[in-house]
């Protein structure tokens, strides 16, 4: 497919979405609103993307209400937006959470309709967070729409509660900005404006191969180090598979210049029923023994986005599976500087992809994808 205007390819035959696609559970937020969806005028960005469905799930983990509701999900590492609660306690250490005295800054690439920002908006802070949701100078328009009316949702919301806000209460604010992929300039607008992140959401980003080099670029200028402590953005990138013979060539090029996991999810166990009220008689002293408390059992981690019910498929009762990942991505410290770099020596997508202007010692990244693939395989 020749570079145009990727949102309407010649074979275009898509139909809006909703968030029982995945057949996942809504979580806390059964009455979320969904962002506008306009194919007709936007193509492939006027539609809500599975993977931004499952992002979701884990930008806002769903607590439980009450004693009688199953306990939340479990995700290893945690969501770096929210620290673990007393019921997520992962068995390996937790990784700092994005916990700074300045206000954070949340970027959305390729944000489409903006259901993911919008979604996420409501969970965070207006004195604390921001969030920038980017997409092609022709998208912003449905993006500026969907938070005009999102906006209004939450005045409503405000007023029907009958307390006014307090200054800097209330859902983040949130900015619409043009970010096409590959673009130096659109990239240096952002950083004049003080819009450098601290996390990157991307979902459903790879699909067209023409497009592997100009997102890597733009994924690598919003991850250059920033600020006195040289902090890099982390990035949460969530991907369905389509096509892996088309795909992989991607994610093998991302590996020479991001480390990458795979987040894992579990349900926590229960805590321990409450002892006793009533201390025990004398007969009932005869009769015990040590104590018989028994252990929780051991976490049972999977895969988050393993063997979904497939969004492709009809019939309910259907058996296809959908495989989705979520992944937490670093850059390679090595590489550090590579943006200037590539500027400067006039860098092609190919040699950007071979990861030729990268750091040494990172070329054994490209094989990452495929190591996690091969761990998710079941042998008979």
């Amino acid at each position: 497919m020749p570079p145009g205007d990727p949102n309407f390819p010649s074979d275009l035959s898509i139909k809006p979405s909703t968030r029982q696609v995945l057949r996942l559970d809504a979580g806390a937020d059964g009455d979320e609103h969904e962002a506008a969806q306009d194919v007709q005028r936007f193509g492939i960005a006027g539609r809500t993307w599975e993977a931004a469905y499952f992002l979701r799930l884990y930008l806002t983990p769903p607590r439980p209400a009450s004693p009688s509701d199953p306990p939340p999900r479990v995700f290893d590492p945690p969501c770096p937006l929210f620290p673990p609660s007393s019921l997520q306690t992962a068995p390996v250490p937790t990784p700092p959470t994005l916990e700074h005295q300045r206000q954070r800054m949340i970027l959305e690439i390729g944000a489409g309709t903006g259901y993911l920002s919008l979604s996420l908006a409501p969970h965070l802070s207006r004195a604390r967070d921001r969030i920038v949701a980017t997409d092609l100078p022709s998208v912003c328009p449905l993006l500026e729409e969907n938070l005009a009316a999102a906006q209004e949702r939450w005045r409503a919301s405000s007023s029907t509660n009958g307390t006014p806000a307090a200054p800097g209460d209330g859902p983040a604010s949130v900015l619409v900005r043009p970010l096409p992929w590959g673009d130096a300039c659109a990239l240096a607008d952002l950083q004049a404006e003080g819009l450098s992140p601290d996390l990157i959401l991307a979902s459903d980003l790879v699909y067209f191969e023409f497009l592997y080099g100009p997102l890597l670029r733009t994924l690598l200028g919003l991850t250059e180090p920033r600020g006195e402590e040289g902090e890099s953005a982390v990035v949460l990138f969530s991907y369905k598979v389509r096509s892996l013979t088309k795909e992989q060539p991607f994610w093998e090029a991302f590996g020479r210049w991001f480390a990458f996991d795979a987040v894992h999810i579990s349900p926590p166990a229960r805590p321990d029923p409450p002892a006793s009220a009533h201390p025990p008689t004398s007969s009932e002293h005869a009769h015990l023994q040590m104590p018989t408390t028994t252990p929780p059992p051991p976490l049972a981690w999977t895969r988050f986005g393993a063997g979904i019910p497939s969004s492709s498929s009809s019939s309910p009762a259907s058996s296809e599976t959908d495989e989705l990942y979520l992944f937490v991505c670093r850059r390679h410290p090595k590489t550090y500087g590579a943006s200037v770099r590539l500027s400067e020596e006039q860098t092609s997508d190919d040699e950007l992809l071979q990861g030729r202007k990268a750091g040494k010692g990172v070329e054994a990244g490209a094989g990452r994808f495929e190591e996690i693939i091969l761990a998710g395989l079941e042998w008979d």
